[in-house]
């Protein structure tokens, strides 16, 4: 009787998690998947469940719009259950943040500057979203363990913290430690703050044009802190000549893409186990 092999795929997060709970109370990866693999082979079988495919991009374009309509019609027991689908089948947080939500998030937010919906219209949507990222998954958090802080903010004057709010969620998610200010905070409070609690990392997220001599000018101070971070400005506002202008005033690292952010800050920051 030959052995039989069967192709097993997880998901991610579920190894980083696994990683980082391995690491902090000791215990091999391998043996530990082994161990659950034969307990669910020859236990109780309702414990083994597939792994659904990924979702391709078609898919999440499609349920970004869903998503949209959803906020537009004021529907959020309907949007809500859209995200859980994708849950559901699998999807990882930085493709529901970075391919659903944020980019939902920003065509409203255009359709508002072309005053195709109006301003309560993008709020009940902010707002709804925030709600949502409060109660997404909360499982898939883990405790610190990189040793690493970053401090994220909206820049100064910012009020739109729905970015900041999915950049500090996924750097918990990765096992940083996160000092969270939601929208921005006056320069000279956040420069005594970062100078107080010396974090690994600075992230300011701006969502619009009126905010950015706040950024410049925070960047500016941020520069001359030691030891000096690693500062961090993103949003879709951070496209063509305005990635130049935040390169100039300071920022080490300057993006609209959430995954190169997380990319970005793993190279530079290597986990250490």
């Amino acid at each position: 009787m030959g052995t039989e092999v069967r192709p097993i795929r997880f998901q991610s997060v579920v190894l980083d998690a696994l990683e980082a709970r391995l690491a902090r109370d000791g215990g091999d990866l391998s043996a530990f998947v082994n161990g659950a693999v034969d307990r669910a082979l020859h236990g109780d079988e309702q414990h083994l469940r597939l792994v659904p495919d990924p979702l391709t991009q078609a898919e999440l374009e499609g349920a970004t719009v869903a998503y949209r309509r959803a906020l537009l019609a004021r529907d959020v027991p309907q949007a809500r259950a859209l995200v859980d689908g994708l849950v559901a089948h699998g999807a990882s947080i930085i493709d529901i943040y970075a391919s659903v939500l944020a980019p939902a998030m920003q065509e409203i937010g255009e359709l508002w500057a072309l005053d195709q919906v109006t301003v309560a219209d993008e709020h009940y949507a902010t707002e709804a979203t925030a709600q949502l990222l409060t109660t997404l998954a909360p499982d898939r958090r883990i405790a610190p363990t990189r040793g690493r802080l970053a401090v994220v903010s909206g820049s100064p004057d910012e009020l739109h913290a729905l970015g900041a709010r999915m950049v500090a969620d996924l750097l918990e998610r990765a096992g940083w430690e996160v000092i969270a200010l939601g929208p921005g905070a006056p320069v000279d409070a956040l420069v005594d703050l970062v100078t107080a609690e010396c974090p690994d990392v600075v992230a300011l997220s701006t969502a619009t044009v009126g905010r950015l001599p706040g950024a410049e000018e925070a960047l500016a101070q941020l520069h001359r802190v030691r030891p000096r971070p690693v500062v961090v400005v993103g949003g879709g506002l951070y496209r063509g000549p305005v990635v130049d202008l935040a390169r100039a005033w300071g920022a080490d690292v300057v993006t609209s893409d959430l995954r190169v952010l997380l990319d970005t800050l793993h190279e530079r920051f290597p986990p250490t186990t």
